[in-house]
C-alpha cells in the first residue's frame, strides 16, 4: 500500500521531483534537503505522529541507514525556503484541479479559515512558542509551551485541500494570523474559491473588508457579543416564517434577511440567515446565527 502511495504520487503530482526544489540556509550541508523533504512526506504518509516515532518505527525496518537523523531533519526543516515550499503546494493544487479531482460544496468553492493548536509541553520550548499556566486536579499550576497556527481549508464533499497555514506567534492573536493568511491566500490562489467561512472570531470589520477588497464573500456566526447586529437579526426573525428542512437526524429552521446600518466599520449590506436546529421535532433547537 505504501509503494502504491508514493508511486500514485509520483505519477499524478510528479511529487518527489517538485519537492526537489526546495532549499534551506544550511552551509556546506552533507545531506540534500530533497532527503529531508521526503523522510517528512514518509513521516505523514505512514501517519507518524512524531519524528521520534517516525525514527523508531524506521528503525524497526531496518531503513534507518537511509534517512536522516531527528535532530538533522528538525534543524534543516526550521531554515527552509517557505516560499518554495507553498509554490510545491501551488503546483500540486492547480494539477488536482485540473484533474477534476476536487469537487465544490454544493456549486460553490468554499474555503474555511481557523485556528488549530498543536505540539504542547511542559519542557521543551522555542522562541517562537506561546505559553500559558494550566491548573492541575491537585492545585499545582504548570507552565504549558504550545505552538498555535491559522489554515486555510478549500472544503470539498470528499476531499478537502489545505492552501496554507500561518503561525500565530507569541503575543498576537488569532485574527493577527489570519489576516496575513487570507491576504496571501487571496493573492496565491485568486480564483480557488468565490467564499469564505471562520467561526464567531472571524466576524471583524478588517476581514469583511479585507475579502471585500478581493472580491469574496464572506460567512462568520453572529454571536450576542455584536448585540446590535444580533438583536436586529432577531428581530427580522420575527418577521416572517423560516423555511423548516431535515438532513439526517437534524432539522433545520432557516430565516433570511438582508441588515444595513448596524455595523459602523463595514458599510456594506449583509445579509444574515440564522438558523435553529435540533434533533428531534418535539426536542428543543439551538440556535445561531450567520452573517
Amino acid at each position: 500500500m505504501f509503494r502504491k502511495l508514493i508511486s500514485y504520487s509520483n505519477k499524478i503530482f510528479d511529487l518527489f521531483t517538485a519537492v526537489a526544489s526546495i532549499t534551506d540556509k544550511r552551509i556546506k550541508a552533507q545531506i540534500p534537503t530533497v532527503k529531508i523533504v521526503a523522510a517528512i512526506i514518509i513521516m505523514h504518509f505512514t501517519n507518524q505522529g512524531s519524528l521520534n516515532s517516525f525514527s523508531q518505527e524506521i528503525a524497526f525496518k531496518k531503513l534507518k541507514a537511509y534517512v536522516p537523523s531527528v535532530s538533522t531533519i528538525a534543524r534543516t526543516a526550521d531554515s527552509m525556503d517557505l516560499e518554495e515550499i507553498r509554490a510545491v503546494g501551488l503546483a500540486i493544487y492547480k494539477k488536482a484541479r485540473a484533474k477534476k479531482m476536487l469537487k465544490p460544496c454544493y456549486g460553490m468553492w468554499v474555503g474555511v479559515v481557523d485556528g488549530h493548536e498543536q505540539i504542547t509541553s511542559a519542557y521543551c520550548k522555542c522562541k517562537y512558542c506561546k505559553k500559558r499556566t494550566v491548573t492541575r486536579k491537585d492545585g499545582v499550576k504548570d507552565t504549558q509551551y504550545y505552538h498555535e497556527f491559522t489554515a486555510f481549508i478549500l472544503a470539498g464533499p470528499k476531499v478537502s485541500f489545505i492552501l496554507d497555514i500561518e503561525p500565530i506567534l507569541p503575543g498576537e492573536g488569532e485574527i493577527t494570523s489570519a489576516y496575513r493568511l487570507i491576504e496571501r491566500v487571496c493573492k496565491n490562489y485568486a480564483r480557488a474559491f468565490s467564499v469564505v467561512i471562520g467561526d464567531g472570531l472571524y466576524l471583524k470589520e478588517t476581514v469583511f473588508n479585507l475579502l471585500k477588497s478581493h472580491h469574496k464573500y464572506a460567512i462568520a456566526v453572529l454571536k450576542e457579543e455584536r448585540r446590535q447586529l444580533f438583536e436586529e437579526a432577531n428581530r427580522l426573525s420575527l418577521l416572517s416564517e423560516p423555511q423548516v428542512y431535515r438532513k439526517k437526524k437534524t432539522y433545520y429552521r432557516v430565516w433570511e434577511h438582508s441588515i444595513e446600518g448596524c455595523w459602523d466599520g463595514y458599510g456594506k449590506r449583509g445579509k444574515s440567515h440564522c438558523f435553529r436546529r435540533g434533533y428531534s421535532r418535539k426536542g428543543p433547537f439551538k440556535r445561531r446565527q450567520i452573517f
